[in-house]
């Protein structure tokens, strides 16, 4: 009974997470510990689901599949080189366990989700309704696009609030524009998520069906344009070639096809924000506001990155000193040592991250650290790869592809963003843990519920 329980909030769980920081900002805005409690409900769920997972792994320790240990050894070993960063820095126990936690926690979501998922037509109710998550985002990021550039090109205003137009946030001109396409964000709070949202439901759909419906296909794709992200473009490039590549047929003619939109993709990616109507000759808007220059974030939070590395090359100055939330709610001494320039504070204050990762990572965890998270990714690749080969029908052998591919997209975001998306890496984690959990099922059962794919 209590496994049905726990399914239960493991499926609404991962219904929650694409909403779950807008409806701390917007809907519970004033009610704090039940912002508090919907903030936190992907840490609670793992700290506390995490146990019963143990649980149910020693029940049936029997047949525990050893291919786990492939994912297990370097997440101990990153978390055990964590503790000795900490310990050779001389910092606080505290600060040194959460700071190695929130590197590792969404990774933790693959053994919850494997040991209460065994069957894999209960993999396939949850993605279908993750499936009517996606369309819904998708559809409300064309109706944002419609508005927003109606506005601007048809009926000539500008706009800076959107908060009463589908819980949309405060517009800032130059930020939520690029290309003179305005950046929609849907029923997300980031317009980058959002793409990278939709870009997550695509891939296993793409990869999981032998023939497309074009309504969903058009809402996903909505999701990813009109994100505007040129890090959710490379992803959905990257994803396509993949798809081609593992299809019969006129790959060559197919890739060189490709081969403009790519140096298209690149070319939109060295412009500035711009208005069409400024190449119109519309003077409505001047080129000064959407010109300006902005602070260069992520370049200064990576200078400062690599300042502390070089101070600090084998461990790093230890997790959860730099970079993160946990240096920001324990007031890390790191910033005011380095001479943290109090502007790019403010925004670190405000992101929670300094929106790029693999610097992080460097500066807080050295060398050391860094190779170790780099054996995490590499076993994700492998043990993907591994699930793949045994994969017993069409369904199965697609799902570990497109998490395969999936993952090259988490590497493209995490060089310019944080790694610790929730609705992006808890998501994706909960479908490789469902895949390992179910990767015994067999071709009848698959049957039962697709019978098309016989």
């Amino acid at each position: 009974m209590y496994q049905n329980v726990i399914r239960w909030w493991l499926t609404g769980i991962l219904i929650l997470v694409p909403f779950q920081y807008k409806i701390r900002k917007t809907v519970l805005d004033g009610h704090e510990r039940l912002s508090n409690l919907i903030g936190y409900a992907d840490e609670i769920t793992i700290v506390v689901f995490l146990l019963f997972a143990i649980r149910e792994f020693y029940k049936n320790r029997e047949t525990f599949d050893r291919s786990y240990l492939i994912l297990l050894i370097p997440i101990f070993i990153f978390t055990f080189s964590g503790l000795i960063s900490g310990i050779v820095n001389s910092n606080k126990l505290m600060i040194t366990i959460l700071g190695s936690f929130d590197y590792i926690k969404n990774f933790l979501v693959i053994f919850i989700y494997s040991a209460f998922f065994r069957e894999f037509s209960k993999l396939k109710r949850i993605f279908n309704l993750l499936l009517i998550v996606a369309v819904l985002i998708g559809v409300v990021a064309l109706l944002q696009e419609l508005w927003a550039m109606t506005s601007r090109y048809i009926l000539q205003k500008d706009f800076d609030d959107m908060a009463g137009f589908f819980l949309g946030r405060k517009v800032i001109t130059g930020v939520s524009w690029r290309f003179g396409i305005f950046r929609a964000n849907s029923l997300m709070h980031n317009s980058n998520i959002m793409g990278l949202y939709c870009l997550l439901i695509f891939t296993i759909y793409l990869f999981t069906v032998r023939k497309v419906n074009f309504a969903l296909l058009l809402s996903f794709v909505s999701g990813i344009f009109f994100s505007v992200s040129r890090i959710v473009y490379a992803g959905f490039v990257f994803v396509v070639g993949a798809q081609i590549f593992r299809r019969k047929g006129r790959k060559l003619l197919v890739v060189l096809a490709m081969i403009p939109i790519v140096i298209l993709l690149f070319y939109m990616s060295t412009l500035p924000d711009f208005n069409v109507l400024e190449l119109l000759n519309i003077p409505e808007f001047t080129k000064e506001r959407y010109l300006a220059k902005k602070v260069p974030y992520r370049v200064y939070t990576r200078d400062k990155a690599s300042e502390i590395w070089k101070d600090h090359p084998f461990w790093g100055i230890g997790p959860g000193m730099y970079g993160g939330i946990i240096s920001i709610k324990f007031r890390s001494p790191i910033y005011n040592e380095y001479n943290f320039y109090p502007n790019a504070m403010k925004t670190l204050t405000a992101w929670q991250s300094i929106d790029i990762f693999w610097p992080q990572v460097l500066a807080e965890m050295g060398i050391i650290g860094s190779v170790s998270f780099a054996g995490l990714v590499i076993a994700l690749f492998g043990i993907l790869f591994i699930c793949r080969q045994r994969a017993t029908f069409y369904e199965m052998k697609g799902l570990f592809t497109g998490l395969a591919a999936y993952t090259m997209v988490i590497l493209i975001y995490s060089m310019g963003s944080g790694l610790n998306i929730t609705s992006i890496i808890f998501t994706y984690s909960a479908f490789v843990g469902m895949g390992l959990g179910c990767k015994g099922a067999s071709q009848e059962e698959n049957d039962k519920i697709n019978p098309s794919c016989r």
